[in-house]
Parts: structure tokens; sequence; C-alpha cells
């Protein structure tokens, strides 16, 4: 039911309760370009809550666009059960400073915004240490600096306890052949991705020695890709490699962890992430990810490097706190709060008409709507997804089986496809993703829903779940969706 929810009549803001949100939730501002991460939550130089994440993330392609705003777990106009959290925030009287080629860093220039990026000189030209932004939190979104992680069936909390404010926080990682060791590792995570991800710090021994970083754990290469005008990032230079691991066993021999068959990768989706040593404290954020023999020279069958498809590029953490002028309180359980009614002014967009591109997609999910309510079902699903989308939301949240299994069986993947379904029509829809089935998600879900609902979304789950679970298991496309809920078969 929820891949359509904002199809329906929208409920009255006033009626809607304060969103809760917790670090590494996936967001998404209406730019329509993908989700990214939050990061986590930090207090900026007026005392206010901000959340952290990429510019990339935050301001993808650079621009600055009308009714700005950040959505999690992620947006859209049509079918998303984000809600709003938040508007990134911009300074537009600190203006952009030419750079070669033609573009413009460090500031506010006509409709586009650089100002996560520094630009220092490098060997081979100029690069940014950084690619950072902040959201200034929406009035009543309550936050905790936490991640909730899924764990073996069980959802975990993991408090972030702040941020390493002096040295790098962390080390290289073992020579290869060897385990390492706790305080080696680095924890991410993420909704997008929905994986506790473990990684250790690559170390580039033809460095020359810093005693800022004896382990030569900052790489001094410049890093870029073709696609970064496009994303709103640019080339980028000081940061550290994260080589991924298989999650620690406790007696398990390096060979059989990596025998586990365990997924050992960093993805577009982690942009924004922080990465927490072993002290639950921040050390670095998410920029990139990438095959490790475009940034290093390695042996690639060692059994380190022969499993792995993409690594991580981070921040230091340090860099991104200088350069927003913000802290992340130490708090042992996590910094926890609730953004204020009322405070100073700052900066933000400046509202604008929609875009052609906002139009088109505005009329698209009104064709949509419009076909779901020619047939009997189409309607009943519209009127039952505005009856019932908030508690599905909130079981969604907070009830740990649904959640757990939510996780497991892929649901935010599925549920990304059906929300890019909608904004790209013809984009396909897998009925299977990491070798879990659309069938299985379905029913899974269906049973743990009306296990934990309340009685009236019971009851219309019970009268009407497996119906729409048959009707819509066929269909291709979210295009398809309105043709095959008028069907006979359907109907019947």
């Amino acid at each position: 039911m929820s891949t359509v929810e904002n199809l329906g009549a929208p409920l009255p803001m006033a009626a809607a309760a304060p969103p809760f949100v917790t670090a590494g939730a996936s967001i998404e501002t209406n730019h329509d370009k993908g989700p990214g991460s939050l990061g986590c939550f930090a207090r900026d130089s007026s005392g206010h809550p901000v959340l952290l994440s990429c510019s990339h993330v935050l301001f993808p392609g650079f621009k600055v666009i009308g009714n700005m705003a950040v959505h999690s777990p992620d947006y859209s106009s049509c079918c998303s059960g984000g809600v709003r959290i938040g508007r990134p925030i911009y300074d537009p009287n600190q203006k952009a400073q030419p750079i070669e080629g033609g573009a413009w860093v460090g500031g506010y220039r006509e409709g586009q915004w650089t100002g996560g990026f520094n630009w220092i000189s490098t060997p081979n030209g100029h690069a940014s240490e950084t690619d950072c932004a902040m959201a200034r939190l929406d009035p009543g979104v309550t936050f905790r600096n936490a991640w909730q992680v899924d764990v073996g069936g069980t959802v975990t909390t993991i408090p972030i306890k702040g941020a390493v404010t002096s040295g790098l926080g962390i080390g290289k990682g073992p020579a290869l052949g060897t385990l390492p060791a706790r305080e080696q590792y680095v924890r991410v995570y993420n909704a997008v991705n929905g994986r506790l991800k473990y990684g250790t710090l690559l170390s580039n021994t033809l460095a020359p020695q810093d005693p800022a970083d004896p382990d030569r754990i900052v790489m001094r290469m410049e890093i870029s890709d073709p696609s970064d005008h496009a994303a709103g990032s640019m080339t980028n230079v000081n940061q550290f490699l994260i080589l991924p691991r298989p999650s620690p066993i406790p007696g398990q021999s390096l060979i059989d962890s990596y025998r586990n068959g365990e997924e050992l990768t960093f993805e577009g989706g982690d942009s924004g992430s922080v990465v927490i040593n072993h002290e639950n404290r921040v050390v670095a954020m998410i920029i990139r990810a990438g095959p490790i023999d475009k940034y290093m020279n390695v042996d690639l069958s060692a059994p380190e490097f022969a499993n792995v498809r993409n690594i991580g590029i981070a921040t230091p953490i340090g860099k991104v706190l200088q350069r927003l002028q913000v802290e992340i309180p130490a708090v042992e359980d996590g910094w926890s709060g609730a953004a204020p009614s009322a405070g100073s002014a700052v900066h933000s967009v400046v509202v604008r008409p929609p875009s052609a591109a906002e139009l088109a997609r505005l009329r698209g999910v009104a064709e949509l709507r419009d076909q779901l309510r020619t047939s009997l079902l189409g309607r009943l699903l519209l009127g039952k997804i505005g009856q019932h989308r908030r508690e599905v939301r909130e079981l969604l949240r907070s009830e740990r089986h649904v959640a757990a299994a939510w996780q497991a069986l892929q649901g935010a993947a599925f549920y990304h496809h059906c929300v890019r379904g909608v904004r790209t029509p013809g984009h396909p829809i897998p009925t299977v993703i990491n070798g879990v089935s659309r069938a299985r998600l379905a029913g899974t879900m269906l049973s743990l829903l009306i296990q934990h609902a309340g009685p009236a979304l019971r009851r219309d789950l019970e009268r009407y779940g497996q119906k729409l679970i048959d009707a819509l298991l066929p269909v291709e496309t979210m295009q398809d969706v309105p043709a095959a809920l008028a069907r006979p078969r359907a109907r019947s």
C-alpha cells in the first residue's frame, strides 16, 4: 500500500505528528535526483540543530530551486512515504569565486550553490577537500544521533557519541592476511542500503611522512569522475579510502570470513553517511564510491581485495565541521532533541515558480492518479491509503518485527524502484532483489502488518490485502498498475 500512498488526498499538515528522524536516514530533496544519506545531526554556530550530508545530496547539480526541502525517508510528489524534515541552507551573500575551466566554487552564483566545497592547490592543479552541506530542521522535528540497524533480525541501536576533534581518530588497516583489530575497524550505516558495513583504512606507503598523519591514510591524489558536474560534485583531494571488510565474527578466521558471501562494496546511496570508529565517534563522511584499482595499484588476488566491488571515499570529519562551522555534540547515548518552533533567521532558498521539469512531473502524477480513479479497485486503493498510511508508516518505523522484516527483505530497495518508476515512465520494477522476490516481501509484510495493525487496518488488510497483491505482483512498471487493478480478475 505504501508505494502509492501520496496519490490520495494529502493529510492536513496540522494532523500529522512531528517526524522523528535518526542518523543514517534516507533523505532526498525535491530536486528529484535520487536518495542519499542523512549523515548525522549537529549544532550550528547559532545553536540550532541541523542535519549534515553531502552537498551533492542536498544541492544536486549545484542547483538552488524554488520550494526547496529535504524529505525522509525519500521524496516523491506522488508516491513517497517520506515527510518533510528540513530545508537546505545556503547564503546568497557568500559569493562563488571563478576557477579553471569557467567553473565557480565556494559560494552562491546565478542559482547555484558551491559553498560546500573549498578549492586548494594540488600537484595537478586545484581540488576540494570537502563536499558537504547542512539543512535546518523544520520546527518540531525530533531527532537522535543514533543508527537503528537490523542485526540478525533484531533492530539494534548504535549511538553516535560525538566526533573526533583532535587528530584523525583512526589508523590504517592491518597487514594483508591479518584480521583487523577492534580499533582498526570503522563502521558505516544508512537506510538507503540498509546494511551495517565494516571497513579499514588503506594506507599509501609511498607518500611522504607527515607528523599529523603518521599512518599516511589521508590520500593526496585528486579524485574525480566524468559525472561530477551533473551530480553537483567536484574533484576531491585529501580523502580517506575505506576498504570494505566482512562483518567480524568472533573465532572466525580471515579466509572463512570472506567465504560467507557478504557483499563488500560502497554505493552511491552511501553519500552523506558518517563513518564511526570503535568508540562510536565520527571520523569521516562518505562522499564517493568506486573500484579500488581506479585509485590504488594493489594485488587484487589477495582475499582482502578479490571480493571487493567498490571502496568508499570519505572526508575526515574535521574538514566538514570546519567548513560548515558546526559541532557534533558528544553525548553517550547519542545527542537528541527537537527543532525549536522559532529561532534566528537563516538564509534559505528563494521561492520561485516551478520549473518546466517540475510541472511535467506534476502532470504525470495527476495522470496516474486519474487513471487509478477509473476502476473500483483503484479508487478503493486510493481511499484506503489515505485512511491508513500514517498507521502503516508508524508500524514500519517503530514496530520491531515489521521494521526488521522490511529491511531484511529489501523493502526499501523495492520501494525505491516504485518511486523511481512513477518519476520515470517505463522504469522496470525488479521481481527479485538480492535473492528476495516481490512475492516473498509482499506475503511476509501482509502477515506481519495484520498481526500488529489496529482493528480498522487489520480488517481492511484481511479483506483486500491478498487481492491487491495478486493484482499487482505481475506488473512490470508503475504505469501498468491502473490497468492491473481494472482487470476482471482484480475486481472479482
